[in-house]
C-alpha cells in the first residue's frame, strides 16, 4: 500500500473511531436501541436456554438488570474498538505525513475523515446534508487535489 494512501486511510480510521464512540456513548444510538430490544426479547423468551442463562446471571447479579449489564458490556467493547482504531489511525497518519509531507498528508487525512464521517452520519444517524455542506466539501476536495498535484523539489546540498 502506498504511503500516500495511508493518509487517507488514517482519515477513514479516525472517522470510524468517532462513529464507534458515538454509537457507544449516545443513548439514542441505533446500536444501543437494538441491543436493548434484542436483550429484552431474549430475556423474555420462553426458550429453556434463555431462561437458564437468565437464571445463571440472577445468581451473581441479584436484582441487577441483565440487559443493562449487556448494554454496558457492548459499550465497553465499542470503547476498546475506538481506542484500537485511533492507535491504527495515528500510525497510518504518521506514515502518510512522512511520504507526502505534513501539509498534504494532513489535508488528505482531514478530507477523508470529513467525507467518511458524513457517510456514517447518513447511514447510522439519519443526518441530512445540504447544499452548503456539499459546496464546502467540494472546496476541500479541490484543495486536497491542488496540494497533491504539487511536486516538491528535493533540496540538493552543495558540498
Amino acid at each position: 500500500m502506498s504511503l500516500k494512501r495511508r493518509a487517507a486511510l488514517s482519515g477513514l480510521l479516525g472517522a470510524s473511531a468517532s462513529c464507534i464512540a458515538k454509537l457507544a456513548l449516545d443513548p439514542s444510538s441505533p446500536l444501543q436501541t437494538r441491543a436493548r430490544d434484542a436483550c429484552s426479547r431474549f430475556v423474555l423468551s420462553p426458550s429453556v436456554h434463555a431462561h437458564a442463562i437468565a437464571q445463571f446471571f440472577n445468581l451473581f447479579l441479584d436484582g441487577v438488570d441483565i440487559c443493562a449489564v449487556a448494554e454496558l458490556f457492548l459499550r465497553a467493547l465499542c470503547f476498546l474498538g475506538m481506542i484500537g482504531l485511533n492507535a491504527c489511525m495515528m500510525a497510518c497518519y504518521l506514515d502518510g505525513m512522512q511520504e507526502s509531507g505534513t501539509v498534504a498528508g494532513t489535508a488528505l487525512a482531514n478530507a477523508a475523515n470529513f467525507s467518511v464521517s458524513a457517510i456514517y452520519g447518513i447511514i447510522f444517524f439519519q443526518e441530512s446534508i445540504g447544499a452548503t455542506w456539499l459546496m464546502g466539501f467540494s472546496i476541500i476536495l479541490l484543495g486536497v487535489w491542488l496540494l497533491s498535484a504539487v511536486c516538491l523539489k528535493k533540496k540538493v546540498s552543495q558540498d
